[in-house]
């Protein structure tokens, strides 16, 4: 039995936890998964096969230190680190025990900071395998040198049947983190113009704050949308899927991205992506024939009263942004094969 360690800093609704809570702990054929928390977050849940750390800051080294200890005493067969905080967990452990297999996860197409990008160029250079969420991800943060240790995983978590075909209705959503990346701002402005033209739109905006929920409320008063905007705060998964039922649209402006799991998860519902084609969303969606892609304002708003006022294209819209992901590789099966591949492991999943 081989034995792997996904190691994330924190449980939260963000697209790398819920995709690592996507894989199930336990047995899988010859290998053993289990995940692990550098701390535990005050709201998160610990199921079986999970490890959570001290319930302190993400930035007390008892988290640090604790999760390290744990892994030198008891290392695991591949320990795959995201995000920079497990980096450096991952740096040192590569260091005590240089022997051990590990995998830098990558997430994001660009550095957030100083910190994440020395955290995990040293943790990419030291590690056996770099994965990442996309091609994007990929070939913008792994040095032309290192590109041989690189490998994308699918990031689609599940597999649905293809939704039942609706006439279109002024309805939009986002759900996500409300930060700057998203760039909510611009899509509460394209927003507008369009409610200029169809007084009843409606946009629903699902998500914890990210540090711009008060400049959103604040964007949305001073735009005169108090009767058009929702925001609904955190929601479980099942039921931002019945509030995607109720849409048509869903709206996201992101100034960068990597594989944007919102997006995939919205058009596997059949909605029409209103979205800035960065990341690996300009690969997946096509605009015109299964997105709307935001170039200027005025004219994907245009776009959208077109659809509107054609049923029949926005159904044909509709089904080819559910159909692209019919088919597609789930992100544990992918996990579990660029794992048993990396050390050496193969045989039938139980």
């Amino acid at each position: 039995m081989k034995r792997i360690v996904h190691l994330i800093p924190y449980h939260e609704i963000g697209g790398v936890e819920i995709a690592a809570r996507s894989l199930p702990t336990g047995c899988h054929g010859e290998l053993e998964f289990e995940r692990n928390y550098l701390v535990k977050a005050p709201t998160s849940t610990v199921e079986a096969g999970e490890y959570h750390g001290p319930e302190v800051s993400l930035n007390n080294p008892r988290a640090f230190w604790g999760a390290l200890l744990r892994l030198y005493r008891d290392p695991p067969n591949l320990l795959v680190a995201s995000l920079w905080r497990s980096a450096l967990v991952l740096i040192c452990l590569k260091i005590l025990r240089p022997r051990t297999r590990t995998v830098i996860f990558l997430h994001l197409a660009h550095d957030v900071h100083l910190v994440d990008k020395l955290a995990n160029r040293a943790a990419m250079s030291l590690s056996d395998a770099i994965w990442a969420d996309s091609s994007v991800t990929l070939d913008r943060r792994v040095p032309r040198g290192l590109h041989g240790k690189g490998r994308v995983v699918s990031f689609l978590l599940n597999q649905r049947s293809l939704p039942e075909q609706c006439d279109p209705v002024p309805e939009f959503i986002f759900w996500g983190r409300l930060n700057a990346q998203k760039g909510l701002d611009r899509a509460l402005g394209l927003f507008a113009t369009l409610v200029r033209q169809r007084r009843d739109a409606r946009f629903t905006i699902i998500g914890p704050d990210g540090g711009m929920e008060d400049q959103l409320r604040a964007r949305v008063a001073e735009l005169g949308l108090r009767d058009h905007v929702v925001f609904k705060g955190r929601m479980r998964h099942a039921d931002i899927a019945d509030a995607a039922s109720r849409a048509s649209f869903y709206l996201q402006t992101s100034r960068d991205e990597g594989m944007a799991m919102s997006v995939v998860e919205a058009m596997q519902n059949g909605l029409v992506p209103v979205v800035t084609p960065v990341g690996e969303i300009s690969n997946y969606c096509d605009d015109k024939d299964s997105a709307i892609f935001v170039h200027e304002d005025d004219a994907a708003v245009e776009a959208v009263l077109a659809l509107l006022a054609d049923p029949d294209q926005y159904r044909r819209m509709s089904c080819a942004a559910a159909k692209y992901w019919q088919e597609k590789p789930l992100y544990r099966d992918d996990f579990l094969d660029a794992a048993r591949e990396l050390i050496g492991s193969r045989g039938d999943e139980a």
